[in-house]
Order: structure tokens, then sequence, then C-alpha cells
């Protein structure tokens, strides 16, 4: 993997200081159309209507509380749709599909005999238009099939080369369950370690949000809010559908 210079994304040259604040938003999509039945599928689905309210929610909760430069997401439908939504409310032109964000390459989630692949950038800037940026190339591309282990170990290092390349911008990023958990095990430090995570299982529309004060080697990244549903409305604001990792359950 490699970094890509932020201007590849068409971030302005900053202050190239290490002193300034950046914050990681990361977010589930909300209530697809059709059920995952595990093994079965349909493993690639779009939003029902209350995932696209959700993704407006969280568009419009981002837009008054936060300052977001960048949106990344998985190529799969739910997710990217979520993005588009999202970032027409936020004002922000462009969403990067990055492979890496992809879906838990494991065979319960897409298929064992033969594991769904999603449409390639061509495909999804046919079918979604032009807010797809074209000019972006994703820093991985995973295989089936991965353990949990490579799963947390991809999400996470992805996550934190996309803060690096961007830095000091807030970054977004929108995928499934397993791949928030991963980014959010690795951004905490507590990759595999129970009893020292404060995650819980991550419900539908669920939003977290992690910081850093600056970008010294000395400055972790610390959760600030994990899972939050309090931007969403009606039933949802409760937590729907919450998900874990199999090593935090």
């Amino acid at each position: 993997m490699s970094l890509r210079p932020a201007s590849a994304l068409g971030e302005e040259n900053g202050d190239p200081g290490c002193g300034r604040e950046q914050n990681i938003f990361i977010a589930r999509y909300g209530l697809p159309e059709t059920p995952l039945i595990e093994y079965e599928g349909p493993f690639d689905m779009s939003l029902s209507g209350d995932g696209e309210k959700a993704a407006k929610e969280l568009g419009q909760h981002l837009k008054d509380t936060a300052t977001v430069k960048h949106i990344f997401c998985s190529p799969f439908r739910r997710s990217l749709q979520t993005a588009i939504i999202a970032s027409k409310v936020m004002e922000v032109s462009k969403v990067q599909v990055e492979n890496g964000l992809t879906e838990w390459q494991t065979e319960s989630l897409i298929g064992k005999e033969d594991p769904y692949k999603p449409p390639g950038i061509i495909d999804l800037v046919e079918e979604f238009g032009g807010v797809v940026n074209t000019k972006y190339e994703s820093i991985a591309e995973p295989k089936p099939f991965e353990s949990e282990e490579e799963m947390i170990a991809r999400t996470g290092r992805v996550a934190k080369i996309l803060a690096e390349s961007v830095y000091p911008a807030d970054i977004l990023i929108i995928s499934h369950a397993p791949c928030l958990l991963g980014i959010s095990l690795t951004l905490e430090g507590t990759f595999f370690n129970r009893g020292g995570t404060q995650l819980k299982p991550w419900p539908l529309g669920g939003l977290t949000r992690f910081r850093r004060v600056s970008r010294d080697k000395e400055s972790a990244w610390r959760m600030e809010v994990s899972g939050s549903t309090a931007h969403m409305s009606g039933i949802y604001q409760d937590g729907k559908q919450a998900w874990t990792l199999p090593c935090l359950q």
C-alpha cells in the first residue's frame, strides 16, 4: 500500500504542521430494502425508504455539527447509496469508493460457492452518476476469503492511510458493521482485546467518532462517540439490528 497525495482528492495545500485536530466519523448504512440471509444472500441490495431517510439524517447531523471534507465508502450499493445521499445534504461534491472498505470476505456475508463481487467503478458511475469520483484509486483490493483477524487488519490499515492522506481534514467512512468494528478496534488500540474495548454491537445507522488532537506519534486516536443513533428518528433511535464480531461476543 502507498499513500496518495492529498491533491489527488482535491485537497488544497494546507498547514503542513502536525499540531491540528482531525476527526474520523464512521457510519453504518440504514435499513436495506431486502434482508441479508447469511450464506444465501442477497449480498448486495439497495436501501429501503427508511434507509434513505437514515442517510439524509446522517448527512444533516454532520452538516450541522462537523466539517467533513471527504467521504469514503464500500463499493456495495447500500453503502454507496448512503454516502451519496449524505454527501448531497453535506454539500460534499464527490464520494470516493474504496474497495479496502468492502464487506468482510467471509462465506456467510458474500457466499461460498460463487463469492459475490461488487460492481466496478465504471458500472457504479453508470448506476449512480458523476458524484462517484472516477479519479480515485483504491488502496486495497481484498479477495475471498479472509479471516476475522485479516479483515480487522485490512480495514484498520486502510482507515489510517485515508486519514493520513488528507490530514488535517475530517473524513466520513461508510461501510458494513464488521468493517466498522475492525476500524474501531484498530484505532482504539484494542485489537482482539475484548476486555479493553468500549465498543458495543453496531446498530443500523450507528455513528462513531474518533479524534486525535495532533499528528504526533504520541497523539492517539480517542473514541468520542460509539455507535450513536441519537441523530436518527423514530424506532431507529433505539438502535435496531445491532451486529458485532465473533471476537467481541
